[in-house]
């Protein structure tokens, strides 16, 4: 930082007033500069850094004035805060020249914390370090004793852009999107992020529990999450155990309070608890009828997804299960029109082994259901997909199943 003098002819004035007044003993500091003025720092380690200070000294005497030009110490600032410290002196003595100015160089290595990195790029400032410089002489008027320079150091590369989220995905611990589970199970949720920037992640596990579901559902806390995040990249948090004493169905979701996203809405997780564990049986489960949607509709927000009912249902699952990934082949007017409500040869092993993509639960009085958006979001578009219903029983058994059906998301 340089002292600034209204003119060069008022400087000149000054400076040859305190020559020829000053005591032998009093000296100045006129500037502080370091080179380079600006440098470059990582986000995602401690960065080292090199630079130089150039100090010039104001002898003020006409005869020799030795002193010590010293700075205890040096400071991070960010927006003007002081974030961190280096304890290190500089110090450097001279003679004290009576014909010019002296000019005192120091030759310093800072460590950078990826800590005070973070914080900048959280606050979208850069990093300013700041060293003091006293002459051990005094002060001559107007001159001071001690004079402040700084070098900016800017956070670059990887991590430096602004924090945000681009993607979040939920599932089950089993990877599984709707779950149908006996009271007391064990069950987790897990949140897959994408993200871009370094910041603090902060979100809130929120739990709707059965008793609020069958209207609005109304959330609750029940963790939160906080995170830091240097760098950008795939991330997964696990929820705390999801409460599984209450029958029906529950959500589960993840809402995210920083950064801001853009999201319309969070992902939710569903699932359904049953009154008593599940137990063996014997007997198959029957063939269910499928009502609609008809072979060829198109997969939307407005599909109706319609059954017959089984007796002894205490709720049904409509599951989405994946095909071989290609594009969607648009359905003649025929196709779409005709309705076989159940296949004449149904074939009920194509999905045997492989977990739903996403799906629903609805309680055994309701025989059809409209997917969420919520749901629709984990089915990528202009695909094929295969869909099925399920019955279950009061104790947990399934008592039907209806024939994987195809369908397609437009």
């Amino acid at each position: 930082m340089r002292y600034h003098i209204r003119s060069l002819f008022a400087a000149g004035l000054a400076v040859l007033a305190i020559v020829l007044t000053a005591p032998s003993a009093i000296a100045a500091i006129f500037s502080v500069d370091t080179t380079p003025p600006r440098m470059a720092v990582s986000t995602t380690a401690p960065s080292t850094v090199t630079f130089v200070w150039r100090v010039v000294r104001f002898p003020g005497s006409l005869v020799p004035n030795p002193g010590t030009v010293s700075s205890p110490n040096g400071v991070f600032l960010v927006n003007g805060a002081v974030v961190g410290t280096v304890n290190r002196t500089l110090s450097r003595s001279t003679p004290g020249t009576t014909t010019a100015n002296e000019t005192l160089i120091y030759s310093e290595s800072v460590t950078v914390p990826q800590a005070v990195a973070f914080r900048a790029v959280k606050e979208r400032a850069q990093i300013v370090y700041q060293r003091t410089f006293t002459d051990s002489s005094g002060a001559i008027s107007p001159l001071p004793a001690s004079q402040t320079g700084t070098i900016d150091l800017v956070p670059s590369g990887p991590g430096s852009e602004a924090f945000s989220i681009s993607q979040l995905s939920l599932s089950f611990d089993d990877r599984t999107r709707v779950k149908v589970l006996p009271k007391g199970s064990r069950l987790r949720a897990i949140a897959e992020l994408n993200t871009s920037g370094s910041g603090l992640f902060r979100a809130v596990w929120e739990i709707a529990l059965a008793s609020s579901t069958a209207g609005t559902p109304v959330f609750r806390p029940l963790a939160l999450v906080r995170l830091p995040v240097a760098g950008g990249g795939r991330r997964i948090i696990t929820s705390p155990p999801l409460p599984t004493g209450f029958e029906g169905t529950n959500l589960v979701r993840l809402r995210i309070t920083e950064p801001q996203t853009r999201f319309d809405d969070e992902p939710v997780l569903q699932y359904y608890v049953t009154p008593e564990s599940p137990s063996a049986e014997d007997q198959e489960p029957r063939l269910m009828l499928i009502t609609s949607p008809g072979p060829g509709t198109p997969l939307t927000l407005t599909t109706r997804f319609a059954w017959q009912a089984v007796p002894g249902a205490q709720l049904y699952k409509v599951e989405v299960y994946g095909t071989t990934a290609g594009p969607a082949e648009i359905p003649s007017d025929a196709e779409v029109t005709t309705d076989v409500p159940l296949d004449p040869n149904p074939d009920t092993e194509s999905v045997q082994g492989l977990r739903p993509l996403t799906g629903a639960v609805v309680p055994g009085t309701q025989t059809e259901i409209r997917l969420q958006d919520y749901s629709l979001r984990h089915l990528p578009g202009n695909r094929h997909y295969q869909w099925t219903v399920k019955a279950v029983g009061e104790d947990g058994a399934l008592l039907g199943v209806s024939p994987p059906r195809e369908i397609y998301k437009p």
